[in-house]
């Protein structure tokens, strides 16, 4: 089976590592397997990427230039698409939806997609969250409920994405199932690192500086921490346009020494190596590849008690929930956690074990295999 796998990108973060992962799983599987990048400009953080699969035998194909509805975009697509003759392409967020399925409705009725959602609208998650009362009234609803509809079937990677297109309306229960991401890494993929892992005692959180991270409910926190535990520092690892912002409320905090932006980190893992845990504050995640990669490292995790992060953590046995948005909770669970090291200690241990007995490549692709034969044979997708 020739599969296509598609992503607007430029760079590697959550839903880029997932594909470094099953995508050589599924070539060492037989499938001849097939990358495309698209982007509006030039992918230069796109290297990595490319000669990461190239050193696994898969092509990568690359358009870049070209805006969403460009004809010239959709033209390249179509001749990749001819040139190639796959037997099921996978489209990965809305863009990749939306190159597919467009070119699906108009083009080639009978091209077979497998659309994988690793997450929703960032701008809606940032103002309301999980309430779906108002999710119709944005276009980015409405282009996924045609692309989802246009599929021949969808894909989420938690229950809480799972929830949000079932019962948003925007896809119908037989069409769509959950696979939970797997991670099975022996070494990281980016193996620079240019940043210097601090000595003293640290808590860490990794990802893009956005509203819906909520970055701002952890330097209000941190306000706290810092007055019982004034040795203990918090880095922030990732790049975002809420960056100068949060510098600026950590300045009128007076928290400059206590909290250190690193900025974008390629390869995160020594940080993990080496903090005493990890803290996740999103109001919202597709799922969220840090708790893994915490596990990995067999760190403990402080998190909001929200999708998808109390899907997967354990309360009081791999990590801690907090209510969400409650910076006194926060607070006080992050003390609890640095004055009792040992149960941070069992914690992580705890997480690795759940990483490795559930939340494997092996399940994530045998899942998804099973999802691609019956797509490509015609018959109906097993949904439990």
């Amino acid at each position: 089976m020739k599969i296509l796998f598609i992503q607007k990108m430029n760079g590697i973060s959550g839903s880029e590592l997932y594909m470094l992962q099953i995508m050589p799983e599924l070539k060492r599987r037989g499938y001849d397997m097939e990358m495309l990048i698209i982007y509006p400009t030039p992918g230069n953080n796109n290297g990595r990427f490319i000669d990461y699969l190239a050193e696994h035998g898969i092509k990568t194909h690359e358009i870049y230039n070209h805006h969403a509805l460009s004809p010239i975009l959709f033209y390249k697509f179509y001749k990749i698409l001819k040139k190639g003759k796959f037997d099921l392409v996978q489209a990965n967020l809305v863009h990749a939806d939306f190159l597919a399925t467009v070119t699906k409705f108009w083009l080639m009725r009978k091209l077979k997609i497998i659309s994988v959602k690793h997450g929703y609208y960032p701008a809606y998650q940032s103002k309301y969250g999980t309430d779906l009362k108002y999710i119709r009234r944005n276009a980015y609803y409405w282009i996924e409920k045609f692309a989802s509809n246009i599929a021949n079937f969808n894909i989420t990677i938690s229950k809480g994405l799972y929830n949000v297109f079932v019962t948003g309306g925007i896809v119908k229960q037989s069409r769509i199932k959950n696979i939970y991401y797997g991670l099975t890494l022996t070494e990281p993929i980016e193996h620079q690192s240019k940043v210097e892992v601090p000595v003293d005692p640290f808590v860490l959180i990794t990802g893009r500086l956005l509203d819906f991270k909520g970055h701002k409910y952890l330097v209000k926190a941190w306000a706290n921490v810092n007055k019982v535990n004034p040795g203990l520092k918090l880095y922030l690892a990732g790049s975002g346009i809420y960056r100068a912002e949060l510098e600026k409320q950590v300045a009128q905090s007076g928290l400059q020494s206590s909290i250190i932006f690193l900025g974008h980190v390629p390869n995160p893992h020594p940080l993990m190596e080496k903090c005493l845990f990890t803290v996740v504050t999103s109001n919202f995640e597709g799922f969220g590849l840090i708790l893994l990669e915490s596990w990995l490292h067999k760190k403990a995790i402080v998190s909001f008690d929200a999708p998808a992060m109390n899907e997967v953590i354990e309360d009081g046995k791999t990590g801690l929930l907090v209510k969400a948005n409650d910076t006194d909770d926060l607070a006080d669970k992050i003390n609890y956690l640095y004055n009792n090291p040992q149960i941070a200690i069992q914690y992580g241990e705890a997480g690795f074990e759940k990483l490795n007995s559930y939340y494997t490549l092996k399940r994530m692709a045998d899942e998804t295999e099973e999802v691609y034969h019956a797509v490509y044979e015609n018959k109906q997708v097993r949904l439990v």
